[in-house]
């Protein structure tokens, strides 16, 4: 309002008792759903922001014990999940995941497409993830080849 930028309280994410910690979002390119991830337990929710004002919680999913990043695809079909928060954050013992979830996104419900973990395939901690971010910078992927099968992106 007149050049002054202001915030308003539209909704709670979780319930606050419980310190459900929000760490990461990702609105859909078309700007009708946020996708709210919440670390301590471990559950993404939708809202759809059709009206930015009024959001409403229209889906929620747990994705794991953690969960951190989520970023969804550009036509809004597929959400992709990582679980490490910083290492020294992240949860202990059983409940301590480090995965890369991919889950289809129909407009109502997610389904699981793929998970990886990355303990079982000793690759550490999952944390940020960088779909495309090259072309939105205007750089090109270095791509070296390692094998007859393996491709690796840097």
């Amino acid at each position: 309002k007149d050049g002054v930028w202001q915030a308003d309280h539209v909704a709670d994410i979780g319930n606050p008792a419980d310190i459900p910690l929000p760490v990461d979002i990702s609105i859909q390119s078309d700007d009708a759903m946020l996708w709210v991830n919440t670390f301590m337990d471990g559950k993404t929710r939708g809202f759809d922001i059709t009206d930015p004002h009024n959001p409403k919680q229209v889906y929620e999913k747990q994705i794991g014990s953690q969960v951190n990043m989520v970023s969804s695809s550009w036509d809004g079909k597929r959400l992709y999940y990582t679980t490490s928060l910083l290492g020294n954050w992240d949860k202990k013992g059983e409940d301590d995941e480090q995965f890369i979830k991919l889950y289809h996104w129909d407009g109502k419900e997610m389904t699981e497409q793929f998970s990886l973990d990355f303990y079982e395939l000793k690759l550490g901690r999952a944390h940020i993830m960088r779909f495309g971010a090259y072309s939105l910078y205007g750089k090109q992927a270095r791509v070296e080849e390692v094998s007859n099968t393996d491709v690796v992106m840097q």
